[in-house]
This record gives C-alpha cells, sequence and structure tokens, in this order.
C-alpha cells in the first residue's frame, strides 16, 4: 500500500509499504480522510513525540485523528461491519490502509450518512477543545479569553457558543484565522501581530501588575492557551501572559503542547490563587459528545478545513500547515 513515511525532521516520503496483516477478530480500514494534528507538527518540525507516530520498518506513519470504510473483517468483530463508515483514534493514519484492533475498535463511532469523511476526521481534535471547555465549565456572565486560533482555539469558540453566552475574545497573529473566529461568532478578535495584545486585554477588562501585596483588577474569568512556545520561541509566552490577564482565582487551561520547558513566575499564581488547569486530548464520553456535536449541526466544521492533498502530496501537505497565516486545517485524502 501507499503511505506518507516520517524519516526525520521535515522528511516525510511517500512510499510502498506493506499492507497491514489482520489477525483473528482485527478489521482493515481504508482510510479515507486523515487530519495533520498539532502535535503531528511538533514531530516534522522538530522530531519530538514520536511515540506518536506508528513504527514500520523504514520510519514512522503519522496521523492519528481520521475516518474511513471497513473494508475487511477477519474473524468475528461484532461493533463493525464490511462497508461501515468509522472515525476513532489510532497512530498511522497517513496510509492508504490501518489495521483496526479491538482495543482501536473499542473506540470507534459510526459516521451518519449526511456527514463527511473530512468533517468526521475533525472529531478528535473538537474533542480535545470539548474537554478543555468542560474543565473551564463557562457561564453565560463570564469573559473568555481564547490564546492561539487554530483547530483547538477555534474549536474552543465553537464548544463554548454551542453552550453557553460567555463574551468570547480570540487572540492569534493570522488575519485569517481570526477571520474565521468571528465567522464563528467570536465577540472580539485581535491581531497580536499588529498590536500588543496584552495591553488591549488590560485596556478593555483590566489586570494589575501584582506584587504580594495587590490584588488582581480584571474580570476575565478564563484564559486558554492554545499557544504554547516553539522550541525556538523568545520573549513573554502567553502562558506567562494569561497568569497576568485572568482575574483573582480565575482559570488557565492549558491546551498546547510546549517544545521546551518555559519560566514562570509563581508568586503570581500563588498571590492571584489561580487554577492552573492542564488539558490533555479527551475522555471517551468527550469523543461521543463532538461527534454528537457535529452530527447534529450544532457545530460546523466545515469552515476550519482550509487544505486538501492527496497522499503522494503528504509532504507539501505538512509544509502548509505550518504556515498559519494560511492554514487551518490541512487534511489529507488517501
Amino acid at each position: 500500500m501507499k503511505a506518507a513515511v516520517f524519516h526525520g525532521p521535515r522528511d516525510i516520503r511517500f512510499e510502498e509499504v506493506p499492507r497491514p496483516e489482520l489477525n483473528e477478530g482485527e478489521a482493515l480500514m481504508r482510510i479515507k480522510a486523515c487530519g495533520i494534528c498539532g502535535s503531528d507538527l511538533h514531530t516534522y518540525r522538530e522530531g519530538l513525540f514520536l511515540q506518536l507516530g506508528l513504527p514500520i520498518e523504514q520510519g514512522r506513519i503519522l496521523g492519528h485523528e481520521f475516518s474511513g470504510e471497513i473494508v475487511e473483517i477477519r474473524g468475528e468483530m461484532p461493533s463493525v461491519k464490511v462497508g461501515g463508515r468509522y472515525t476513532t483514534v489510532s497512530m498511522g493514519g497517513n496510509a492508504e490502509f490501518l489495521r483496526i484492533t479491538p482495543q482501536i475498535a473499542s473506540r470507534m463511532i459510526p459516521i451518519p450518512d449526511d456527514i463527511s469523511f473530512e468533517e468526521a476526521a475533525t472529531n478528535e481534535p473538537l474533542a480535545t477543545s470539548l474537554h478543555a471547555v468542560n474543565l473551564a465549565d463557562p457561564q453565560d456572565d463570564q469573559v473568555l479569553v481564547i490564546m492561539g486560533a487554530g483547530i483547538i482555539g477555534l474549536g474552543i469558540l465553537q464548544c463554548i457558543k454551542a453552550r453557553c453566552k460567555a463574551r468570547t475574545i480570540v487572540v492569534d497573529l493570522s488575519a485569517r484565522r481570526l477571520a474565521l473566529a468571528e465567522q464563528l461568532g467570536a465577540d472580539f478578535t485581535i491581531n497580536a501581530s499588529q498590536e500588543d495584545a496584552v495591553a488591549r486585554l488590560k485596556a478593555m477588562h483590566g489586570a494589575a501588575e501584582l506584587s504580594l501585596l495587590e490584588s488582581a483588577e480584571s474580570n476575565i474569568d478564563t484564559v486558554f492557551d492554545c499557544a504554547g512556545a516553539t522550541a525556538h520561541f523568545k520573549g513573554t509566552t502567553v502562558l506567562e501572559q494569561a497568569i497576568g490577564l485572568v482575574r483573582q482565582n480565575g482559570k488557565v487551561i492549558v491546551v498546547a503542547v510546549f517544545e521546551r520547558k518555559i519560566e514562570l513566575d509563581v508568586n503570581v499564581l500563588v498571590r492571584k490563587g489561580i487554577q492552573l488547569v492542564g488539558s490533555w486530548a479527551w475522555t471517551p464520553a468527550d469523543f461521543v459528545q463532538a461527534m454528537a456535536l457535529i452530527s447534529t449541526r450544532q457545530i460546523d466544521r466545515k469552515p476550519l478545513i482550509t487544505h486538501r492533498f492527496a497522499l503522494e502530496d503528504a509532504s507539501q501537505a505538512y509544509e502548509t500547515q505550518i504556515q498559519a497565516n494560511e492554514a487551518v486545517k490541512v487534511v489529507l485524502t488517501p
């Protein structure tokens, strides 16, 4: 079969690899759509998080947010059927076919007939966004700031809008992504490439520079860090900014993955009584709920799919996904 094989940083090749062989009680999925995730980019750019790729003899096959059709079952697998359309999560989605074990099948969700394979492939990142929003527990009268308008940040915006009437402010460097945030219902957007986002937020909602004796003056209830820090980033991180911006006893939800260690002024965290919450991936319930939001059209994922590439153009697809000014979600269609 054909696959996009990762050999090292900035080195993905379209190659022929062995087609998966099934054991008893396993199925074969023909991949129809596979998104390129932010964690895939960490691997592609820096060679980080290699465990998220499926190891094969000549390298690794990335891709874990995908959808497809079952084309073969060996033995008994009651939870799936040949010809069935499903989305699930595993490694190795940048290929024509994927072996579905019982463990992978346990996370399988049928795709309604009126939902495309591309839309279904965005279910996993939506579940990640939903998990962060569930941790934040937003209320109608709150002010929420989303720092970073990639697929996760925009998904957080979509989940908030589907859940409550909280005021949402989205910050990013990309005019295209911010325009999409406005299309999806953001109440206000800030382009951090054109103005000081922290200064604007302080002017709008207040935030005092603290000593151990000062109190915070802010009505920002929660800040979502969907940016993190790349390996070569220099300057004040979004996480530091978030801790400075959020109100006394507010929440900072960290959804991003960091490529390097950072330093924080923990005294500010302690003095303000901030709830600093890490949000990793999703729960099985989040995964199911995300598909329900898509299938009932409470959330429309189509606007977030900005680029489509054939599998043989995977290298170009990854280079495109890196371009934050141009791309939100790049999807491979094997």
